[in-house]
């Protein structure tokens, strides 16, 4: 192997730890329990690592299908993890309809189930899947696209935490979006392009990493400057003096037409 292999092997490998690093960080801070379907996504995300790993070296066949059953699944919790973030944290109000606290699931079910059928009835399983891959990413990016600009029509303030759960997941999944049509576009051949899926998850995985790991901050009130007797003399004399220009502009007169 060049280099150049070497480091697409790095790029391709290098989210098992971070991803590792965070799931841990979770544990240890006991945001598990605050965030648990991101955690089930990030254990899902390190076991399908790693079996696609070990599957690369028995044989094509094999590697085939274990990268796209495991796409399938991790696709399934990505869409749950998003919906925990939106509908549970930031907008709970959705969660309380019984329409919308079943819609996303069985929607985001119908989707990847249908696809994954339609894919392999297909007789180009590559473009087939390629296709169903597309067509989540779209559908994925669409929604944070929405509960984004939800968020910014409301006037609602992000949290560490959140922000940087879903700014990883649209780091993520627009990357996996520009790849795969890409890879459709130049009929499966490998390019430098190709490698930007991979790379996007590795962005999104250092972003929850430094999010997690970093202290949050915190409002100290006792860093408030008390107020003293001069400072609250000097504002009480502002006031009156701009009391007084108010007052002198409303008794000028007018000038004479």
């Amino acid at each position: 192997m060049n280099s150049i292999s070497w480091l697409w092997g790095i790029v391709d490998w290098a989210s098992i730890p971070i991803v590792a690093l965070v799931a841990g960080i979770l544990v240890w801070k006991k945001l598990h329990r605050e965030f648990p379907l991101f955690f089930i996504y990030l254990l899902a995300t390190e076991a399908a690592t790693v079996v696609r790993f070990a599957a690369q070296f028995r044989g094509p066949l094999i590697a085939f299908y274990v990268y796209w059953i495991s796409n399938l699944v991790l696709d399934l919790i990505n869409l749950l993890a998003v919906y925990e973030l939106f509908a549970l944290r930031l907008f709970p109000r959705f969660y309380k309809v019984r329409v919308y606290r079943y819609l996303f699931a069985v929607a985001a079910a119908i989707i990847l189930v249908g696809g994954w059928l339609s894919a392999m009835e297909s007789a180009d399983k590559y473009r087939a899947l390629l296709v169903r891959e597309r067509v989540f990413n779209v559908v994925i990016v669409g929604v944070l696209a929405f509960f984004v600009s939800l968020m910014m029509v409301m006037g609602r303030e992000w949290k560490k935490y959140d922000f940087a759960i879903a700014f990883g997941f649209v780091v993520a999944n627009a990357g996996s979006l520009i790849a795969s049509a890409m890879w459709l576009r130049t009929n499966y051949r490998f390019t430098t392009v190709q490698e930007l899926a991979p790379i996007t998850f590795d962005a999104a995985a250092l972003i929850w990493l430094y999010s997690f790991w970093s202290k949050e901050k915190v409002f100290n009130r006792q860093a408030l400057v008390p107020l003293t007797p001069e400072m609250v003399q000097e504002a009480r004399r502002w006031e009156t003096v701009l009391k007084a220009s108010i007052s002198a502009r409303k008794r000028a007169p007018r000038d004479p037409e």
